[in-house]
């Protein structure tokens, strides 16, 4: 990632301050041996910064940085990190976020299924098995839309996650 690419936080505005910026910016302008003392000075007080905003309890400025509960889905969290990442980074994000939305319609369709009306010929159950495919079978067929560079980082998600679960 380009230095040029970073971009702030909600936090870094909160903790940070315009002296502390000027501070930073003139760090190449010192000797190294007064960089390193500006560049703990600089940090050490975001720290303290950042401590003084949990102190304030849950009405604090942290507030501020938290989500409220219905936008706290593991998709909206990956959403809010994307734009900082690299643009590989920001294709497995894209990657993960799908496949967590295809899980998602298909337990909808599931629920919706086993919802159905009880007067109708076939049971919810038996409707569901026979119309879905297992989680395998559409794992691979959304593997199968996928470009080969994105194949491969799922196949990579797949080991990641089947190792997770071995140590569960």
């Amino acid at each position: 990632m380009e230095k040029d690419d970073l971009k702030l936080t909600d936090l870094d505005y909160l903790i940070g301050d315009h002296h502390l910026q000027m501070i930073k910016a003139a760090l190449p302008y010192v000797q190294i041996s007064q960089q390193k003392y500006l560049s703990l000075f600089v940090k050490s007080n975001e720290l303290m910064r950042t401590m003084e905003l949990f102190r304030e309890g849950p009405e604090g400025e942290m507030g501020i940085c938290s989500v409220e509960q219905d936008k706290s889905s593991p998709i909206e969290m990956l959403n809010a990190m994307k734009p900082y990442g690299t643009k590989q980074e920001q294709d497995m994000i894209d990657v993960i976020i799908n496949i967590m939305q295809g899980f998602q319609i298909r337990r909808n369709y599931q629920d919706s299924v086993s919802s159905a009306p009880p007067d109708s010929s076939v049971s919810a159950a038996s409707a569901a098995e026979n119309s879905i495919p297992s989680a395998v079978m559409m794992l691979e067929k959304l593997k199968a839309l996928l470009p080969p560079e994105q194949q491969s980082r799922l196949e990579n998600i797949q080991l990641m996650m089947q190792t997770m679960q071995a140590f569960t």
